[in-house]
């Protein structure tokens, strides 16, 4: 995976720690609130009650600035989808059960990082360490989501349940993207439908989708 020419190291200082902290939570909240467009240099060391000085030690300019916000964002939300799936007892779902538990995880973690995620999305088109990173990020939670799904591999109605769960799992992700993609692009949408409400309809998708049998059953039956 391809890393920023300025990759960030943690200070050895307490104090520089702290600044550094300051400035990445900084300019977390602005993206989150704001949107990326109010990522600013002056703004990030304004509010961080930080200095120019400080910030061009660590980050080359916002574009670097906004690798280390990914990185700190997808981390955090990787360890909490981890903690929130190990407390569910998965054994006692079903296959709906289950899909249906996993996207109240998948709001859950994700709740008020739209903007960021609008952020990694829009700024990914044209920003290969963004990208590349933003896929790490969905291949991990792919892989958590997967080794779940194949808890119930009996009751979905592929040859291989895997590559199902797989294409499953790629669905929620492609819906949330092309969403940021629809709000970023300028043009009016009649009934547009808002992310919650589509991730939730989704589910009902999914689970058709894993419980119908393969187009090649279907095929065979009737050959």
């Amino acid at each position: 995976m391809a890393e920023p020419a300025h990759a960030l190291k943690t200070p050895c200082q307490q104090r520089s720690r702290d600044s550094l902290e300051r400035i990445l939570k900084t300019a977390e909240t602005l993206i989150r609130t704001k949107g990326f467009e109010a990522l600013t240099v002056a703004e990030v060391v304004r509010r961080s009650h930080t200095s120019v000085g400080t910030f061009y030690a660590r980050f080359q300019d916002k574009t670097s600035l906004l690798h280390a916000v990914q990185e700190r964002v997808h981390g955090r939300q990787e360890t909490d989808m981890r903690n929130k799936l190990a407390r569910v007892d998965w054994s006692a779902l079903s296959l709906e059960g289950t899909v249906r538990e996993l996207v109240s995880v998948k709001r859950a973690v994700g709740k008020g990082d739209d903007k960021l995620l609008e952020a990694f999305v829009v700024q990914g088109a044209t920003d290969s360490v963004l990208r590349q990173r933003g896929y790490h990020y969905k291949a991990i939670v792919e892989s958590l989501e997967v080794e779940i799904l194949m808890r119930h591999a009996a009751q979905i109605g592929h040859q291989d349940p895997e590559s199902a769960a797989r294409v499953a799992s790629r669905l929620w992700q492609a819906a949330q993207e092309e969403n940021v993609q629809r709000s970023q692009s300028g043009v009016s949408f009649v009934g547009s439908v808002p992310q919650d409400l589509l991730i939730e309809k989704l589910a009902d998708v999914v689970i058709a989708y894993l419980r119908c049998p393969a187009a090649e059953h279907a095929g065979s039956a009737t050959g």
